[in-house]
């Protein structure tokens, strides 16, 4: 039997060779102090692009982000407690909106912004109890307000009520300046250096379809309990553009024009007419909805929130924040462009929505005449109690993803204002 012979090798361990830019690389994305001048200096989608660049160059990034858009470190100047009021948010679909979000997404400050709380209709009495017994505030009551505003926000909001189509109400249109409002709370109270302002707004609809028509695109951004959103962020934080969208009436107040130049942004009043619609970072015609590819989403750290209990017995556990499930489209509209949407308002949800898509839209209709007529029955005939009225807002995740894989805009362009 021939034996095989076998060789002892030595295998040399060299180190793997590190070119020049390697290091180099190293050097930069492997000190914070350097990384941070850098990435400071850039917009959020070259910030992401460098991120995308190497292994270092992400890890640096995911450090200096986590840094940079720091939640409790941005609402602890007007909450001692950010985390329970984070709670609150999450209990009662409440939106930080404004110059304050802007801010944030935005990495500057704006000493004289105060912050701008978006209510939907049923939760302003809780949120204005927060504000007062918990974070110190006084309610500052206007010409026209009693001064207790227990008085002014009633706490007894009926879930069942029919709720009819919204609507245009000059009177608060021309007081408020923004539409669907009822009514704004200003507070304040002492801070290090001045008072600090906090404004609650107390929306006829919900937070979002007063949201969706502010003055500007540039202030289309908000932050709920586990994220923040910015509708148009190409166009607000790489072109520096804010397109001007009103609804039902002019822009009279060219302060706002003025305030927001200084600010560095580009007031547009309309889209060129040769502007190539596919490429326009305001996304007209198309159906939008909120997290959508176009959406810039900053995911917050939950931990710690307390989420939103079951709503009742008879309806599915419900923790995501309402804003997720709206949709809407941008439209030319005469001179100007304006935001069109169908709104959702009906008892069968606990909160109301609005959407741009027309499948959708006739499905929810559906659900609404078939449980809101059964619903009405049993309550009518006594087998239901008001405590347990079902509320289906858990339900909407399903009907969202379906409705999504398909685009109805041009049908709804051509019919859904006659719906």
């Amino acid at each position: 039997m021939s034996q095989i012979s076998t060789r002892r090798t030595v295998t040399s361990q060299r180190k793997p060779r590190r070119f020049a830019h390697e290091c180099a690389i190293g050097e930069v994305f492997g000190r914070a102090p350097v990384y941070d001048l850098i990435f400071s200096r850039l917009s959020p989608r070259a910030l992401v692009r460098t991120g995308r660049s190497c292994r270092a160059a992400y890890a640096a990034s995911k450090d200096f982000s986590h840094r940079a858009f720091n939640i409790r470190r941005h609402l602890s100047r007007f909450l001692t407690d950010p985390l329970a009021f984070r709670s609150l948010q999450a209990r009662t679909g409440t939106l930080i909106a404004g110059s304050n979000v802007l801010q944030f997404l935005d990495r500057t400050f704006y000493p004289e912004a105060d912050m701008d709380l978006y209510v939907h209709p049923g939760h302003a009495i809780e949120v204005m109890d927060y504000l007062v017994e918990k974070e110190g505030y006084t309610f500052r009551p206007n010409s026209a307000q009693l001064e207790n505003y227990r008085e002014i926000v009633s706490d007894g909001w009926d879930g069942t009520a029919v709720r009819g189509e919204q609507l245009e109400g000059e009177e608060n249109s021309l007081y408020y300046q923004i539409k669907g409002v009822e009514s704004v709370f200003s507070l304040d109270k002492p801070g290090p250096k001045g008072p600090l302002k906090v404004q609650l707004i107390a929306c006829e609809m919900s937070p979002f379809d007063t949201i969706i028509n502010f003055h500007s695109t540039c202030v289309m951004n908000f932050i709920a309990f586990d994220a923040v959103y910015s509708l148009y962020p190409i166009a607000t934080f790489e072109h520096r553009d804010t397109l001007q969208v009103w609804r039902a009436r002019p822009l009279q107040d060219h302060t706002v024009m003025i305030k927001y130049a200084g600010r560095g942004f580009s007031w547009l009043c309309t889209l060129s007419v040769g502007t190539p619609l596919q490429k326009s970072p305001f996304y007209p015609s198309k159906s939008r909805t909120v997290g959508d590819k176009h959406t810039w989403r900053v995911p917050l750290d939950t931990q710690g929130v307390a989420l939103r209990p079951q709503m009742n017995s008879s309806s599915s556990l419900f923790q995501n924040d309402p804003v997720i499930f709206n949709g809407w489209s941008l439209e030319r509209e005469h001179e100007g462009m304006t935001t069109i949407y169908k709104p959702i308002r009906s008892a069968v949800f606990r909160y109301n929505y609005t959407t741009a898509n027309a499948k959708l839209y006739f499905r929810l209709w559906q659900i609404m005449l078939e449980q809101g007529l059964l619903s009405r029955l049993l309550l009518r005939l006594n087998l239901l109690e008001k405590g347990r009225w079902p509320w289906f807002d858990a339900e909407l995740a399903s009907l969202w993803e379906d409705a999504s894989k398909h685009d109805f805009m041009p049908f709804i362009r051509r019919g859904f204002s006659s719906l």
